[in-house]
């Protein structure tokens, strides 16, 4: 039987988002197929710092410090391609001789960190690279996505709805926000079509992290200088009447045909979908079923899947609208797509695009017309990531191109 092969998931991280991100490593962990793959956790500190260990795997030990570190290994990524082909870890272990440089083969590297320095491109980058195999959205459609104004202008190229917004850069050092200045902005962004309220959201961060809602001027100034905190660019949209959001994931299967989930209604007890709404309500989430049907957990605590009062024509929106952006930003992995609706006139919008969506948004997936088990799923995620950087490898010596200067041997 060939060796299994080693799939390095990387999690946590320098984000705002990176507890989140523990969970969702974890259980891409806990789903790999044990009879093809082996998991290698790879932790990032909210420092920086690469970790790997077997006691990672282990939710219990969140968050760590440095007396649960002692059965951890530090390690950093090879840079460079060993001879034997394969990416691999670098660690240092204390011995009785002094350090031991310790060498950690992988086959591919599964992106799980959410947010800032994971989702928004600079970790694909950082593997493009090192020519390390990843899986997921490539340098380019991370990068896209992370930047809700990116998106939305992409969506409107392509006839696809979404909210007018009004987009803000953060204050110079020494300088604040002019109440005067920001209504003649909003003034000309949204002239008589829309007032307050107005929601605030930083450009480049999910989980709803930072979103806020303004029902007059002070509002709109306190809720942009708590956005400004967390990010350098800010857009402010029309509050949506009647509020309801639906999320669905999107994949291209291994025949290249783009594929949707279920649809998802998220539960909230509060009038905005916040992070604690996503996260916290109704207790710790239960964890995925394998190889079998529909997990409850996730999905039975704070969202109804497939939910009926959806018309055909707006069902057919959210499919068509999801699938679109996926295609027109070349995205991969598994995706989730967020929209907002007016419950009342059935008026829907764009509004975000994950490319690492929370728990990979399995259970999406366990519960679409053609179902797949997370099992199922990380090993199409990690065949597809295979697959592209495969397609990616290129001759890189300048006599390949032509691009000779100095002479060679």
């Amino acid at each position: 039987m060939a060796d299994k092969q080693v799939i390095a998931v990387i999690f946590g991280g320098r984000s705002v988002e990176h507890d989140v991100s523990v969970l969702s490593g974890l259980q891409f962990l806990e789903a790999l197929d044990p009879v093809r793959f082996e998991g290698l956790p790879v932790y990032v500190d909210p420092l920086g710092q690469w970790w790997t260990g077997d006691a990672l795997k282990k939710r219990s030990r969140y968050p760590l410090d440095d007396e649960q570190n002692k059965d951890l290994m530090q390690v950093s990524l090879d840079l460079a391609t060993p001879a034997a082909g394969r990416p691999r870890l670098v660690g240092h272990q204390k011995g009785l001789m002094g350090d031991k440089r310790i060498h950690l083969p992988f086959d591919l590297m599964v992106p799980a960190i959410h947010g800032s320095n994971g989702e928004d491109g600079t970790l694909q980058g950082l593997l493009d690279f090192a020519g390390v195999p990843y899986a997921g959205c490539r340098t380019l459609g991370a990068a896209a996505t992370m930047n809700k104004v990116f998106t939305k202008s992409v969506a409107r190229a392509h006839g696809i709805k979404v909210l007018p917004e009004l987009t803000l850069k953060r204050p110079g050092r020494g300088q604040f926000i002019d109440p005067e200045k920001l209504a003649a902005e909003l003034d000309a962004a949204f002239g008589a079509t829309y007032g307050f309220p107005y929601i605030v959201k930083p450009a480049n961060l999910g989980s709803s992290v930072g979103v806020g809602k303004a029902g007059d001027m002070d509002g709109l100034v306190a809720a942009l200088m708590t956005a400004f905190r967390l990010d350098s660019e800010v857009i402010v949209e029309p509050f949506v009447p009647n509020l309801t959001e639906y999320n669905i994931a999107v994949r291209r299967k291994s025949d290249g045909v783009v594929a949707t989930s279920a649809i998802e209604r998220p539960l909230r007890n509060a009038e905005l979908l916040d992070f604690k709404n996503k996260y916290l309500a109704g207790g710790t989430p239960g964890g995925p079923k394998l190889d079998s049907g529909p997990s409850e957990g996730m999905a039975s605590l704070n969202r109804v899947l497939n939910p009926d009062e959806l018309s055909a024509e707006q069902e057919s929106f959210i499919r068509g609208s999801a699938s679109g952006i996926f295609e027109r930003l070349a995205l991969a992995g598994s995706v989730r797509v967020d929209f907002l609706c007016d419950s009342e006139t059935g008026e829907l919008w764009l509004n975000e695009v994950n490319t690492i969506p929370g728990s990979f948004a399995y259970f999406l997936w366990e519960a679409a017309a053609e179902p797949i088990s997370f099992l199922g799923l990380t090993s199409a995620i990690i065949d597809e990531g295979f697959r592209l950087s495969g397609e990616r490898l290129g001759a890189t010596d300048a006599g390949a191109g032509g691009a000779t200067i100095f002479r060679r041997g």
